[in-house]
C-alpha cells in the first residue's frame, strides 16, 4: 500500500500534487485539524477544545455518568495523538483525562473496580510516556495533584498511585 502510494506521488507533478492535497484536506477533517495545528503555531486552543471534549464524556450533565464514558474518553485521546504535533499536549491531555476520571469517581460516588484500574492504569501510562519523553519535572505538579485528589481504592495489583508517583517522581 504505502510503496502504490509513493509511486502514486512520483507520478504527479507539482501542481497535481496541490491538486491532491486540496481535495485530502477538504475531505478529512482530522487532516484540517491536524494543519491548523501545524501552521498556527498555538497548539492551546485545540487543545483546549479536546480537553472539553474529553470532559463531557464523563459529566454528560445527567445524574450518572454513562456507560461508555472510560472508552469514549480512550477515543478522545486517540484522536488527539492522530493530529497532534507537540508530545506534551498529548501527555498534558492523557493526565488530565485521569484528572477528570478521579474527579467524576468521587462527584458520582463510583467504586466499581473496572474503572478505578482503569483510573490507575492510564495514570502509569501518562508518567510513563511522561518519563519517556524526559518531561516528568513538567508534570510533577499535576502528577501530584491527581494523586492528592484520588480517594479510591487501589484495586489494581501492581501498585497504587501513590507508589507510582513515589516511583517515577522521589
Amino acid at each position: 500500500m504505502k510503496r502504490d502510494f509513493l509511486k502514486l506521488l512520483a507520478e504527479l507533478d507539482e501542481d497535481e500534487l496541490r491538486e491532491e492535497l486540496k481535495a485530502l484536506y477538504e475531505r478529512f477533517p482530522v487532516l484540517r485539524e491536524y494543519y491548523k495545528m501545524e501552521l498556527s503555531g498555538n497548539t492551546r486552543k485545540l487543545l483546549e477544545k479536546y480537553k472539553t471534549t474529553l470532559r463531557k464524556t464523563f459529566f454528560t450533565g445527567r445524574r450518572r455518568m454513562g456507560r461508555r464514558a472510560r472508552s469514549n474518553s480512550a477515543k478522545v485521546i486517540k484522536d488527539f495523538k492522530e493530529i497532534s504535533i507537540h508530545t506534551k499536549d498529548l501527555i498534558e491531555l492523557q493526565f488530565y483525562r485521569v484528572a477528570v476520571m478521579v474527579e467524576a469517581m468521587e462527584y458520582y460516588n463510583v467504586d466499581n473496580e473496572q474503572f478505578c484500574n482503569s483510573v490507575q492504569k492510564s495514570f502509569i501510562q501518562s508518567a510513563k510516556l511522561a518519563q519517556k519523553e524526559l518531561m516528568l519535572d513538567t508534570f510533577k505538579l499535576t502528577a501530584q495533584a491527581i494523586v492528592d485528589a484520588w480517594d479510591g481504592p487501589d484495586y489494581y495489583s501492581d501498585a497504587s498511585l501513590q507508589e507510582v508517583y513515589d516511583e517515577y517522581w522521589s
